[in-house]
């Protein structure tokens, strides 16, 4: 059984320093050559799945059906916005991003099997009651995100920009875990949540999603613009280079706000 990539808090700092000062570096050359550039911050939510193509998540992790679920994401990131042509700016930013799937065993009976770790790997609840578990695969990254926005219409006032936008996001894994919870009023020995490390997973250190949406602006104030950028997603490599390959979507929604600085 393989273990996840599970990185100390200094790791973390560190590799966030070294790639925050080269994104400053850059976007303060690029940024002199431009009449402006903005700066700000977003959070995201969003709800996830992943295409699963093979049949090793049952030889390895139960001998049950699973269905499969969505999984909340969530995300925030730090933006610098640089005009790169007349009607397209270029948006880059770093942040920490968590994505997932979910699968959900159904109907669970005396002795059927669970995932390792889980109690004693069976269920051994001889009532009737109804037994579920739901298995959250979650997957966090530190990340660096381009979308390049092009401007498809604006208000009359200018206040109000809407503009298509497409990117690339190569992310850095932190940490790869899956979360079981039992669903409400069912226990496993006194507990309702496992939190497991050993995955079965050799998760992928480097990874990228591509990405697609729009982007809607507003002008509040002369150098204050709130944006809301609703996005769908896909990873075109698995995140796992073990036998359990995973391909996860998503849909997600950026909220922010950018401040404009003049040269």
């Amino acid at each position: 059984m393989t273990t996840t990539m599970n990185w100390s808090l200094k790791q973390i700092r560190n590799i966030c320093l070294l790639l925050g000062l080269g994104i400053l570096v850059s976007f303060h050359s690029v940024a002199q050559s431009k009449d402006k550039f903005e700066f700000g911050a977003s959070v995201s939510l969003g709800m996830g799945g992943a295409v699963l193509p093979t049949d090793a998540y049952k030889q390895y992790v139960d001998t049950m059906k699973c269905n499969a679920n969505m999984h909340y994401n969530k995300g925030l990131n730090l933006w610098v916005d640089l005009l790169v042509a007349k009607k397209t700016d270029l948006q880059m930013g770093i942040g920490f991003q968590q994505v997932g799937f979910a699968r959900t065993q159904t109907n669970l009976k005396y002795m059927n099997y669970t995932y390792p770790g889980i109690g004693t790997g069976r269920i051994e609840d001889l009532s009737n009651s109804n037994k579920e578990i739901t298995y959250n695969y979650r997957f966090s990254y530190i990340q660096l995100p381009f979308i390049l926005n092009t401007n498809i219409g604006r208000s009359g006032n200018f206040k109000w920009v809407s503009q298509f936008s497409v990117g690339i996001t190569p992310q850095i894994l932190v940490k790869h875990q899956i979360v079981a919870d039992c669903n409400p009023g069912y226990s496993i020995e006194g507990k309702s949540q496992f939190k497991i490390d050993s995955t079965g997973f050799d998760a992928r250190l480097l990874t990228l999603n591509i990405h697609a949406g729009f982007n809607f602006e507003y002008r509040a104030a002369k150098n204050k613009i709130y944006f809301i950028q609703p996005m769908i997603g896909f990873y075109p490599l698995s995140v796992s280079k073990s036998n359990n390959a995973a391909y996860p979507f998503y849909a997600g929604l950026n909220v922010g706000v950018m401040l404009t600085s003049f040269e």
